[in-house]
């Protein structure tokens, strides 16, 4: 039988031990006063109803996104006032629009062709006097501000920015111009077959390439010396010729059968217009005023007396 002694001591342990389990229960339950829970935890088996509930809460809960992160004085963008920082203004251009005549008697070409005819070297328009195949460009025009052209990987195939035809034992057209870097396709739609032999001072426009019959070859030019232009022959058949002129800027025109020509977007301000036939070698420079938003109308003659004496 157990002493009164005995029952005391024993209420005495067990009040001790529920003294000592309070902690462990409170932190599953929840956090104790002034204590703090920075982490969420999954509610696991066996873990308190309560826990479970607050979990809850928690993830319906509004979420603040961090602040960003500053960026290190190395990448941050530069603080500027002027809106217009870094951005570069469009240049003012007009436009350049003109007629080129020559008024006289043609000289004809050195050698006859197949039927044995010696043509005339200019094309002339009849009724106008207007001088086709003629070039027109702005001289020293590379030294202008150049508008922006996307670069072309050299793994892609030659732009090609004129075609120039075989057609009834002819270059057709017998002028062409293009852009440093393009090219002119050359195709033959006569039966016979023909050649194309370039003739320039740099190697790198020296080439000679068969053409038969529908055939065709595609070149790169680059700029010559002195703006010469290339003289393009066929070696089957001499009286063949053509030019191909090469610049290093955009503002370059060749005249219609008419002997008319544009010129656009050519940059404001006083500039010096050259006109070239090869054929004959006529040459003529003027100076023109190019206002902003305007086109400058202008018209040159040519005479028998300008062309060149051999």
């Amino acid at each position: 039988m157990n002493s009164p002694g005995s029952g005391a001591w024993r209420q005495l342990l067990l009040l001790t031990v529920l003294l000592a389990a309070i902690p462990t229960v409170w932190k599953q339950i929840g956090p104790l006063p002034g204590e703090s829970n920075p982490t969420r935890e999954t509610c696991a088996p066996g873990e308190p109803l309560i826990s479970l509930l607050q979990e809850t809460s928690l993830s319906s809960s509004t979420v603040r996104e961090p602040e960003p992160a500053e960026l290190p004085a190395a990448v941050q963008k530069p603080a500027s006032s002027d809106p217009q920082a870094g951005v570069t203004a469009e240049v003012a251009t007009g436009q350049i629009r003109g007629v080129v005549r020559f008024l006289g008697e043609s000289p004809l070409a050195p050698e006859a062709n197949l039927a044995g005819k010696r043509l005339p070297l200019l094309r002339v328009d009849p009724q106008t006097g207007g001088l086709g195949h003629a070039v027109v460009f702005i001289v020293n025009g590379g030294q202008l501000p150049q508008p922006s052209r996307p670069e072309i990987p050299a793994a892609r195939p030659v732009p090609v920015q004129a075609v120039m035809d075989q057609k009834d034992h002819e270059f057709t057209p017998r002028v062409v111009a293009i852009t440093a870097g393009a090219g002119v396709r050359f195709t033959n739609s006569d039966v016979a077959n023909h050649n194309v032999h370039g003739h320039g001072l740099d190697p790198k426009n020296q080439f000679n390439v068969f053409t038969g019959s529908g055939g065709g070859v595609t070149h790169r030019f680059r700029v010559e010396k002195g703006g010469r232009p290339i003289r393009i022959g066929c070696d089957i058949h001499p009286w063949m010729q053509g030019w191909v002129y090469v610049f290093d800027h955009p503002w370059y025109a060749i005249t219609d059968n008419s002997g008319k020509f544009e010129i656009p977007d050519v940059p404001v301000g006083r500039h010096r217009l050259g006109i070239r036939q090869p054929d004959t070698r006529l040459e003529k420079f003027v100076e023109l005023e190019v206002v902003a938003g305007q086109v400058v109308e202008w018209q040159t003659d040519f005479e028998s007396s300008d062309l060149p004496r051999e």
